[in-house]
């Protein structure tokens, strides 16, 4: 089970990218706790929202 996500995020695409969520099972809606931008990344936090 699954309660918070944190992703950090960078401006380089290696190939085409890739799809994150693309293959759950069922939707899951995201909540965003924090977000920090930084000049080389942004930090994003999710919590879920049940």
């Amino acid at each position: 089970m699954l309660d918070e996500l944190q992703i950090h995020q960078i401006p380089v695409l290696f190939g085409g990218g890739r799809r994150l969520f693309e293959v759950l099972p069922s939707r899951i809606e995201l909540e965003i706790v924090r977000v920090i931008d930084t000049p080389d990344a942004t930090h994003i936090r999710y919590r879920v929202r049940r």
